[in-house]
């Protein structure tokens, strides 16, 4: 268990778990496979990883995809799907561009207890400029991770995870409200998640998963801006 959390920690923000990309092989029934090297990545994640990670049948979509400009607000009025599976839905087939205010970050670390897998994805909690009380989660993985390390939009996530530990440092395990907000532009498809205690978590589950894009546009003078805690209001999200 040591040596598994030593490797988690290596690759909390840097690369090392990075190996051979994807290669192909022949089953025994004459079908080409496409497999990955063990030396790509440790094992993050669990619910809905390839949607997470971009590695499902219809993350092509977004290769070349126009964003659409949308508010947290917006957002967050959406009806979510009354299901989820392991394929995205309809509604998941979206790219946005969201100019928001950041008002809070930590990097997901699952439980003490070793219950959940950790994604190490950035948790990053975004505002309605307008309304501060309007809030949506944003992640950013880590290139680290299998699934991730094999993406097609590997190169986005380490740039996006760059860019932000570039102006915020490195991330804790606890959710930080940054004593002075930064108005920041960010893309990526919509994505549905399930409730789960989650701080920030929208009223209706959507997140911006994953981030393929961005930017830091200005820090204001005045903070920090609460966090809502899932506690705090009511949720109507997706069931599995």
């Amino acid at each position: 268990m040591r040596n598994v959390n030593l490797a988690l920690l290596a690759c909390l923000v840097t690369t090392v778990c990075l190996g051979q990309s994807a290669k192909k092989t022949t089953t025994s029934s004459g079908h080409t496979a496409h497999t990955t090297s063990a030396a790509c990545g440790v094992k993050c994640g669990q619910e809905r990883w390839d949607i997470k990670t971009l590695t499902d049948p219809d993350a092509t979509i977004f290769k070349n995809a126009t964003a659409t400009d949308a508010t947290v607000a917006q957002l967050i009025s959406q009806t979510p799907p009354a299901k989820l599976a392991d394929t995205r839905d309809d509604s998941e087939k979206h790219l946005y561009h969201v100019h928001a205010l950041l008002i809070g970050w930590k990097i997901e670390k699952g439980t003490s207890s070793g219950t959940t897998i950790p994604d190490l994805d950035f948790h990053m909690v975004i505002a309605d400029p307008k309304n501060t009380k309007k809030q949506m989660i944003i992640e950013v993985p880590n290139p680290s991770c299998k699934g991730v390390c094999r993406s097609a939009f590997l190169n986005k996530f380490k740039v996006a995870r760059t860019t932000v530990t570039s102006k915020l440092g490195n991330p804790t395990g606890d959710m930080v409200e940054l004593p002075k907000p930064w108005v920041i532009d960010v893309t990526g498809p919509g994505f549905f998640d399930f409730s789960h205690r989650q701080d920030g978590l929208a009223p209706n589950c959507i997140e911006i998963h994953p981030v393929l894009e961005i930017s830091f546009v200005q820090q204001k003078s005045n903070g920090p801006v609460h966090v809502n805690k899932a506690s705090e209001l009511p949720h109507h999200c997706a069931t599995r």
